[in-house]
């Protein structure tokens, strides 16, 4: 399975609410199944990751969703039905509007390659929480302290 990706036109919602265009795209890696990454163009230049749960986006339905530092919400934009997703950090917060249908087409896309009830059987666990548990590390011995 390769990576699968969408641009998408997205606007910055200003703490004024004047909203400024900027470029994004969606990527899906089947090698972290679990995962959408969003990847916009800030104005200086500069990538700007932020990387979620793909059933984040998915449960944008009828509800609000708040989950660590990034909310999804479903909104009537100017130019119809839009995805707000509010990304908080330590360093701010940015408000941004993403155009619902080609949104929900792209994870469409995505669930059709990598169902969510094969997800979990598709992450390697031990690459995962190797280091955490102690996997793979060399045991010391007493002669070697």
């Amino acid at each position: 399975m390769k990576e699968m990706s969408c641009d998408l036109p997205v606007l910055l919602v200003t703490s004024n609410g004047e909203r400024l265009p900027l470029k994004a795209h969606l990527n899906y890696d089947p090698a972290d199944p679990i995962a959408v990454t969003l990847v916009i163009r800030a104005e200086s230049g500069e990538f700007v990751r932020w990387t979620f749960a793909r059933a984040l986006l998915a449960a944008n339905g009828s509800r609000s969703t708040n989950i660590g530092d990034v909310r999804v919400q479903p909104t009537d934009g100017r130019k119809g039905r839009v995805m707000t997703l509010t990304l908080t950090c330590p360093e701010g917060r940015a408000e941004l509007e993403l155009p619902a249908q080609r949104v929900a087409a792209f994870l469409h896309r995505t669930y059709r390659a990598v169902p969510a009830y094969v997800e979990a059987g598709l992450i390697n666990w031990d690459a995962e929480f190797g280091a955490l548990l102690g996997f793979g590390v060399p045991k010391r011995g007493v002669d070697d302290v």
